[in-house]
């Protein structure tokens, strides 16, 4: 009870603060985003090198911690829209909220497994603990994936600690605390040369599709102003190109938002985003599959996958040839 009262006082404050600048600035949009991740990367490049103002958006970032809060302040409209891990979202338009995914930069997962050095197989990760950010969401959710992919029944044969943000997980392996966590680039180059092992290779999961970082928008904003939304998109995919192409300046973004100063880091997480990002960002039928097929909620297997996509933005810039005309840039 005390949770759900912080959460609803939290969530007061939230549409408080955004209802008064919203009014204040007349026009502005405000996009929340719900990790500081590279994977998030796109929305960063697309404020800093000034896209959302090329397509005239007169947008705000805004972090607020997780998808499963970015998904309340999308629905009580704290947030015109979200940059979040679909799996929050999926879930959440299952118990009834009218919010889809517009596109997907990258269609795969961010995360790989860490173990510690006496961990030397995918196999002693059975009946050990496993520090996640939060129990529920796209992160604790990727573990599990990886964990069945080796072979581990991931509700019976581990155990999950919250420890926080990725720091804090590498501190809880140093010290013993845990024996395995979910990192992303560039944590992923701290975890090797601490000695740890990493499990970055699971065959399995090479073709699996997982919308990470997904524009997410309320069902009512498709209807009604389809416009915002186009132009929204827009901006992300020239950001998806630049950051693609343009590896100097992505990387002082990096830098700034990552708040991160070693070099070796900022190019782990560079070299590997840059690869997953996708130059036609479209929320697929088996990504949101992927999500269903491993959700308890009693509508999941039932659902249809399409009604949790809106692709005809991303379909309209494709066909319309806006995407190739970025791609020759």
């Amino acid at each position: 009870m005390k949770i759900k009262l912080f959460s609803v006082a939290v969530l007061f404050f939230i549409n408080l603060f955004f209802s008064a600048a919203a009014n204040a600035q007349g026009n502005k949009v405000i996009i929340g985003y719900a990790n500081f991740s590279p994977t998030y990367a796109t929305v960063w490049v697309a404020k800093e090198m000034g896209f959302f103002e090329k397509y005239n958006v007169n947008a705000d970032i805004i972090f607020i911690r997780g998808g499963a809060m970015g998904t309340q302040a999308l629905v009580s409209r704290s947030f015109d829209f979200i940059v979040a891990g679909g799996v929050a979202a999926i879930e959440a338009a299952l118990a009834g909220a009218e919010i889809v995914i517009v596109a997907v930069p990258s269609n795969r997962m961010d995360q790989v497994l860490v173990a510690r050095k006496e961990i030397s197989h995918p196999a002693q990760l059975k009946g050990k603990k496993i520090a996640v950010n939060s129990l529920v969401g796209s992160a604790i959710l990727a573990i599990k994936i990886m964990l069945h992919a080796l072979g581990i029944n991931p509700e019976k044969e581990a155990t999950y600690v919250t420890s926080g943000d990725p720091a804090t997980r590498v501190a809880a392996l140093q010290s013993g605390l845990v024996d395995a966590t979910g990192l992303s680039p560039p944590f992923t180059l701290t975890a090797k040369r601490a000695g740890f092992n990493v499990f970055d290779s699971i065959p399995a999961l090479d073709s699996l599709e997982y919308p990470s970082a997904s524009l997410i928008a309320r069902q009512e904003s498709v209807r009604k102003d389809p416009v915002l939304l186009d132009r929204v998109t827009r901006s992300l995919i020239e950001a998806v190109h630049f950051f693609k192409t343009r590896k100097t300046e992505s990387k002082r973004i990096l830098q700034k938002y990552l708040r991160l100063q070693n070099q070796d880091e900022l190019e782990e997480a560079y070299s590997l985003l840059s690869a997953r990002f996708i130059d036609k960002p479209y929320p697929t039928i088996q990504g949101i599959k992927t999500i269903l097929d491993w959700s308890k909620h009693p509508k999941a297997k039932t659902a249809d996958p399409a009604q949790f996509i809106a692709p005809q933005f991303v379909e309209k810039l494709d066909k319309e040839g806006f995407i190739a005309s970025v791609l020759k840039k």
